[in-house]
């Protein structure tokens, strides 16, 4: 019998100690998220209402008191976060740009290369201000179609 007891006694431990590790757990993430809800000022419908819903089932299942009260504090803590963050960031500190030294040796040209690219030095002749580029000419998708020219008045081509 007393084997009985002390054994009971060592199991009810162990799942207190893993109910009390829940609780934390749960208490951890409603916090966490109200959190979240303030610092990046999301609306508390949708994917919040849902996670909030179902932490607060499991927090009344493990038999927490009040665990609406973990997401306020979390709640104001990010609001309060936020805004010290938002009062920083309009004095920005000095960035200094990081500078690399870059050391330059003498390049390596194979003479190959060099032979081919010489080819290329003839000049290009400049078009005059009255000249289009090649790529403006008129494309046949401006003009009449030939089922319509009857209707034209004038005839040009």
């Amino acid at each position: 019998m007393e084997k009985y007891l002390k054994i009971n006694k060592e199991v009810l431990r162990i799942i207190s100690k893993s109910t009390e590790k829940e609780k934390t757990q749960i208490i951890k993430k409603i916090y966490d998220l109200g959190f979240e809800v303030g610092v990046k000022n999301h609306s508390e419908i949708g994917w919040v209402l849902r996670e909030y819903n179902d932490l607060i089932a499991k927090a009344s299942k493990l038999g927490i008191k009040m665990p609406d009260s973990y997401y306020t504090d979390g709640k104001t803590k990010g609001k309060t976060n936020r805004d010290k963050n938002i009062e920083g960031s309009k004095t920005p500190d000095k960035v200094t740009p990081a500078v690399r030294k870059i050391v330059v040796s003498d390049p390596v040209v194979d003479l190959n290369i060099q032979k081919e690219e010489s080819g290329f030095d003839h000049h290009m002749e400049k078009p005059s201000l009255n000249d289009l580029p090649k790529f403006v000419e008129k494309s046949s998708a401006t003009e009449i179609p030939r089922f319509l020219e009857g209707f034209r008045p004038n005839k040009r081509k």
